[in-house]
């Protein structure tokens, strides 16, 4: 019986695909899931298998992270063998629910250009005996699909990992069931509206605006938002406690606006929403999804018409605002401007092409990401400490945020150097620079430098001054400095490339131990060190010890360096030796 549904099933499905509608949505699934390359970037095909692995990896950490809270060995240490997990688990169900509601939206915004038609569509569609209605509704099940595909890759490892690590130890399948079936609803729930509001705001600026206003606006739209995006996740562990200090009538307007007013939906599945606060979040969060359903529909079948027919009439646009275009994003840090014209030259492409380039913006805005999920997972963790903020000294979890942001955006970057922009055109770079001069890590390491210490240091430096004193915030941003300037000359040991001038780097049999070391770096750089670095802050005449440390890894990697051989040092622009990343 199994064979002939599943032999029904597959009949059906080809059958489907086989006829005019059904070939529309499959070359609309395969735009919005297949990717695509850049013209002379190389072979390497940006597909939906890496989406879903890129997707799914923010959930999968911070879920692990969970199973050193709620661990059935971690709680009979700190005295709880017995907890209630619909209440004491509130916290964390909304960082989830946030961190649904920021990657659904992210990739909704950034993914627009691959998911609406654009010239390249009209050109090949507008000769075509079909309909405008056909390729309307095509257009929109791949929309609708793509939504389908985000919500599960999104939150699939949480719905596991998640109820595993807070109630796995409780020996109760009911309650394990009734755990994963509310925060299944609620972080699906949270990412089907992220999606669908981003949709609803782009169609009505379809629907609202002129084709070329709308693609400006849009842009810069697009970059606010995700910005703002990461913002709510930053600030997603410090919402729980920030309503416990509002009066009633304030914390009952509050907890309507999304993403708060879907822990109402895990609430009520979970069957402790029989108060009217809990029933009003219920309610305010299904018509918020609802409405966002309908804004969304109405809105991009009013504009797709009108902006559809206009395509020819539009022009190409950079996914940042046009300021960017005569505006460097280092030039407000000019101490790291090289000297020489050459160094010069290639400092200013690297630095805009990272802003101006969607694809290698896309590196930096994920590493962002990543790093910020880490951060929001330990404020969350230490929010529950009332010592936190009132200690006499900054807590391990303080000092780990910063070495967890600086360690994401270089080693974010240090891959974006691997993404070829336009190899037809880095004929000029080879007549240009000398192969014996050491420009692509001294042009690397600047930027490396400029994109994390020169904005994060302030912002490191500022915060623990705040809370616990100049003397501390200067020890604690100079160890912290240190350490990222030692981590970029690690990334850079065998680096001799310009970036983005050379095709992709070639998979060899040691890849995937690479990898390994990778994530056996950022536990060192975000465990060990904050350890090493409160040591210092708590006793300063303990900093030798880490001055020692530091010293002992900038003399091995200088005489690594030293005895490398002159032609592995050289500049490169091959494929099989680009930089040796891989």
């Amino acid at each position: 019986m199994r064979l002939r549904v599943a032999e029904w099933l597959r009949n059906t499905w080809t059958a489907f695909f086989q006829t005019r509608f059904g070939c529309l949505v499959g070359l609309f699934a395969v735009r919005v899931f297949g990717g695509g390359s850049e013209a002379g970037a190389g072979d390497l095909d940006v597909g939906v298998g890496v989406m879903v692995v890129l997707l799914a990896m923010p959930g999968t950490l911070a879920s692990l992270l969970m199973f050193a809270e709620y661990g059935s060995l971690i709680r009979f240490l700190r005295g709880q063998p017995i907890f209630d997990p619909f209440t004491t688990t509130i916290p964390d169900e909304y960082f989830f629910i946030v961190l649904s509601f920021v990657v659904s939206g992210a990739v909704a915004l950034w993914r627009r250009d691959a998911i609406f038609l654009d010239r390249r569509d009209f050109m090949n569609l507008a000769q075509l005996p079909l309909s405008l209605r056909s390729i309307f509704f095509a257009n929109l099940c791949a929309i609708l699909g793509l939504a389908g595909l985000l919500t599960i890759v999104v939150n699939g490892a949480s719905l596991i990992l998640f109820p595993t690590a807070v109630v796995g130890s409780q020996g109760s399948l009911s309650l394990f069931l009734r755990f994963t079936a509310g925060h299944t609803a609620a972080v699906f729930l949270a990412s089907a509206f992220s999606f669908l509001t981003v949709f609803a705001v782009v169609g009505l600026l379809m629907a609202l605006l002129p084709p070329l206003v709308f693609r400006r606006v849009s842009l810069s739209i697009r970059f606010t938002g995700t910005i703002g995006l990461l913002t709510l996740l930053a600030t997603s562990f410090a919402v729980p406690d920030w309503l416990k200090t509002l009066s009633i009538a304030n914390a009952r307007r509050a907890a309507v606006l999304p993403p708060i007013s879907f822990l109402g939906i895990a609430r009520t599945v979970w069957g402790r929403a029989n108060d009217p606060f809990s029933i009003s979040m219920n309610r305010a969060a299904i018509a918020e999804t609802g409405l966002a359903l309908l804004t969304a529909i109405i809105a991009y079948a009013i504009g797709f018409r009108r902006l559809f027919i206009r395509i020819p009439e539009t022009i190409d646009a950079t996914p940042m605002p046009r300021i960017l275009h005569s505006f460097s994003p280092l030039a407000l840090v000019p101490w790291l401007t090289p000297r020489s014209a050459s160094r010069r030259a290639c400092y200013q492409f690297v630095a805009k092409t990272l802003v101006r380039s969607e694809r290698h913006l896309q590196f930096i805005l994920g590493s962002v990401g990543i790093g910020l999920v880490v951060s929001a997972r330990v404020l969350t963790s230490a929010s529950h400490h009332r010592s936190f903020w009132t200690s006499n000294a900054p807590p391990v979890e303080f000092l780990s945020i910063p070495f967890a942001l600086s360690y994401c955006i270089v080693v974010g970057i240090r891959l974006a150097f691997e993404v070829p922009l336009d190899l037809r055109a880095n004929w000029i770079f080879r007549y240009w620079l000398d192969p014996s001069q050491d420009d692509a890590r001294a042009v690397a390491r600047r930027v490396l430098l400029g994109f994390s210490i020169s904005w994060l240091g302030a912002a490191v430096f500022i915060l623990t001054l705040m809370f616990w004193g100049w003397i501390d915030a200067l020890l604690h941003t100079v160890i912290w400095m240190a350490c990222t300037i030692v981590l970029v000359e690690t990334l850079l040991i065998r680096f001799r490339n310009i970036p983005f001038t050379c095709p992709y780097p070639s998979f060899q049999s040691h890849s995937p131990l690479i990898l390994v070391a990778y994530l056996s770096g950022f536990i060192i750089f975000t465990t060990y060190l904050p350890q090493l670095d409160q040591l210092s802050v708590v006793s300063p005449i303990q900093v030798w010890w880490l001055v020692s440390l530091l010293s002992a890894i900038a003399a091995a990697l200088y005489a690594y360096r030293k005895q490398m051989l002159d032609m592995d040092k050289q500049l490169t622009f091959d494929e099989a030796s680009s930089s040796d990343f891989w």
